[in-house]
């Protein structure tokens, strides 16, 4: 298994400065719905903390917000 580092704490108003607070919504939203169905897929039964999940994902830039070109 990969190694697991200390996740630092999320700074929210960092990102709602960085993406707006609607975006924000709508992308951890996302996301973790994303997150809901691999657990699935993938049998797991503690799906806990998906939308914290997501917040740091986001946060690390591990997943990025891409806008939808018809906007």
């Amino acid at each position: 298994m990969s190694e697991q580092r200390p996740r630092q704490k999320v700074n929210i108003d960092r990102l709602t400065r960085r993406m707006g607070k609607y975006a924000l919504v709508v992308a951890v939203s996302q996301r973790s719905r994303e997150l809901k169905e691999q657990s699935y897929r993938r049998g797991e039964r503690d799906q806990s903390n998906l939308i914290g999940h997501a917040l740091y994902e986001l946060f690390d830039g591990k997943v990025k917000l891409i806008e939808d070109e018809e906007a």
